[in-house]
């Protein structure tokens, strides 16, 4: 999906993806372009394909052209940012994006899921 989404789109394209069942086959990488909780937030999610020809980009991170062509960074992992959106849902089904921007913040931030407390 060589396009820059909204954070909406995003949740929307890798629920979809889960839910037929190719969540984790389908998209690769989450590259981000801003804050995820600020409405002005681009992500891109790339596919296997995407990430085998790299670029470098002048600050040394390996892209797929149209992340580093767009200037976006690596996020999440997709299987990541689904696993988040799933225990956001769990813990509040009726989050909104809001919600999940929160909820995908504080895993990048600290490495677990929102309402959890990390091990050791």
């Amino acid at each position: 999906m060589s396009e820059l989404l909204t954070l909406h789109e995003t949740i929307e394209a890798i629920t979809a993806a889960c839910d037929e069942g190719d969540g984790w086959d389908r998209y690769s990488w989450v590259y981000i372009r801003g804050v995820i909780t600020q409405p002005s937030c681009r992500l891109y999610l790339s596919s296997a394909a995407d990430e085998e020809d790299l670029l470098v980009d002048q600050d040394g991170e390996a892209l797929p052209p149209f992340a580093a062509e767009h200037r976006l960074h690596h996020y999440l992992e997709a299987t990541a940012f689904a696993d988040v959106l799933r225990a956001q849902r769990q813990q509040q089904p009726l989050s909104d994006v809001a919600d999940f921007a929160i909820a995908l913040d504080h895993y990048d931030r600290h490495d677990v899921f929102l309402g959890t407390t990390p091990i050791g």
